[in-house]
């Protein structure tokens, strides 16, 4: 049994010596990896208010007039008169158009 174990510690020796043998020089120099920037993520911008109001169309979709949201009694007014006028099609729809920014008294916009 001794001899087992005497003659494993030989291998175990004989193992550590190629590893050693197979370690590279160096010599040569090791190129360093450079890590990636974090990069902060953008902030996103608040979507632009936006003020319905009501259109007038005619068949070829182009505006003819437009009334502030309150007032679809006088769109659908100027539409049946559009209608007998020149016995084309018109229809009001919705129109959705960005609100402007109220200005301070210092020239300033609101955020």
């Amino acid at each position: 049994m001794v001899e087992h174990a005497d003659q494993a510690e030989r291998l175990q020796e004989q193992a550590q010596d190629t590893t050693l043998a197979i370690v590279e020089p160096e010599t040569k120099a090791k190129r360093k990896t450079a890590t990636p920037k974090v990069r902060k993520p953008r902030k996103t911008k608040a979507p632009p208010r936006l003020c319905a109001r009501w259109g007038v169309f005619d068949s070829a979709m182009r505006q003819v007039a437009i009334f502030d949201y309150n007032q679809r009694a006088a769109a659908e007014e100027k539409v049946a008169d559009l209608v007998a006028r020149k016995k084309t099609t018109h229809f009001v729809q919705m129109v959705k158009e960005p609100m402007q920014e109220p200005k301070l008294s210092d020239g300033s916009a609101v955020e």
